[in-house]
């Protein structure tokens, strides 16, 4: 079969110079290109500019340790299973107040005192109580004259009533009479009971005044120290509490310092690494050089529910005049004995070597405050291995720099790495 070929339409002059106009020229390419938007360009720009200052301002993470005191502690020795914080309390303490109402004439005591159980430590103004005594006094010398009184008249009418029972034996008396008579003998009697009920009624009365007398008088409940004194002179006291503050209606607060020991509060996570009888470790606050030795005496059956904690109560092994009530201390439970008594341990700080740089011919350690960087100028004592000691410069729970930065700046964010 042969192609058929297809005759070509001619294309009109008109029509080909329409198509021309259609044809886009050079210089209308380029002024296209000139007009295309340069804002795309510009966000990105932005965008990697901002990305770029993001990773050059990011804080650099670092390795930091923490100064200590160290050097000999028991804590060091026995091994610390975990720390808790609180204050020293004596278990045998009280505020004493009045058992009555009233005004305070004298208190006898002052702070620091050592009383005995039953000392008298304060008195009310007592005039009241003291009428009231001497009115129940006199009521008794009147009971008794009335007793005598009544035996008096009660042998008189027990002698008549005799006489008349005689006589009327002998037929010289009437029955009438005779009766009357053993009538008049037991109603005096009776009037002699009576007396020494009165009597004995004038005798309760006397030891109530008594009693209330006494009530003036406010007394240790045992021996121990005076604390503090809670009212002065004057004032109006009395044995019911008026407000919600612990010694309100108190005279003054005694406690026996022979049964101070520190509470604490432990997590309940951790208080199975507990036992009675433990061997602890007591700083006091007051005394940060000195370490104490001590046990677990109690740990309390039950839990605070809202803070998950357990109370732990901590003996000392000894007494000791600088171990006071109410004083911040530290407790370190520890899973050995320690031998020895009270310790003196210097507060000196240790911090690891790799911590130690030189600048313009001093050295310093980095420290990090609220996430930057501060260089502090120290001055080094002895080496104990991988530490050195640390004698000016740095405070205990310092964080230094260890590692990460190798030119640090003052001032630079810095972020600790987690562990």
């Amino acid at each position: 079969m042969s192609d058929a070929r297809v005759p070509e339409t001619p294309v009109p002059a008109t029509a080909r110079a329409d198509l021309g106009r259609l044809r886009i020229s050079e210089a209308e390419r380029r002024r296209a290109r000139r007009r295309r938007p340069r804002w795309p360009w510009v966000l990105g720009g932005a965008i990697l500019v901002v990305a770029l200052l993001v990773l050059l301002t990011r804080p650099a993470t670092v390795q930091v340790s923490t100064a200590r005191a160290g050097g000999g502690a028991p804590t060091e020795e026995g091994g610390a299973l975990l720390t808790a914080n609180g204050y020293v309390e004596a278990r045998h303490a009280a505020s004493v107040a009045a058992r009555t109402t009233g005004r305070l004439a004298e208190v006898l005591v002052e702070e620091g005192d050592s009383v005995s159980g039953g000392e008298v430590v304060a008195r009310l103004i007592d005039d009241d109580q003291r009428v009231l005594l001497m009115q129940a006094e006199a009521n008794i010398g009147l009971a008794r004259a009335r007793l005598e009184q009544a035996k008096a008249n009660a042998a008189e009418a027990a002698r008549r009533a005799e006489r008349r029972a005689t006589l009327r034996s002998q037929n010289v008396e009437s029955a009438e009479n005779a009766e009357a008579a053993e009538t008049a003998a037991a109603t005096a009697q009776a009037e002699v009971a009576a007396a020494e009920a009165a009597l004995r009624v004038a005798e309760a009365n006397r030891a109530a005044a008594r009693l209330e007398l006494d009530k003036t008088k406010i007394t240790a409940p045992f021996a121990g120290v005076v604390l503090r004194k809670d009212a002065e002179i004057g004032e109006i006291v009395g044995p019911i509490m008026t407000s919600n503050t612990a010694r309100a209606g108190a005279v003054v607060t005694i406690a026996d310092l022979g049964t101070l020991e520190v509470g604490v509060d432990v997590n309940e996570s951790y208080i199975a690494r507990l036992a009675v009888g433990g061997p602890a470790d007591i700083v006091l606050d007051a005394h940060p050089e000195l370490h104490f030795p001590a046990t677990i005496r109690t740990i309390y059956p039950s839990a605070d529910r809202d803070r998950a904690t357990i109370p732990v109560r901590v003996a000392f092994a000894q007494a000791d005049p600088r171990i006071r009530p109410d004083l911040g201390a530290k407790v370190s439970f520890l899973e050995r004995p320690v031998a020895g008594g009270i310790r003196v341990i210097p507060k000196t700080l240790r911090v690891p070597r790799v911590a130690l740089r030189e600048r313009d011919g001093e050295t310093i350690v980095w420290v990090l405050r609220e996430g930057r960087l501060r260089a502090n100028v120290v001055t080094l004592g002895d080496s104990a291995g991988d530490e050195v000691v640390v004698l000016s410069g740095l405070t205990e729970g310092d964080q230094v720099l260890t590692s990460g930065l190798r030119a640090p700046r003052d001032g630079q964010r810095v972020r600790v790495a987690q562990d």
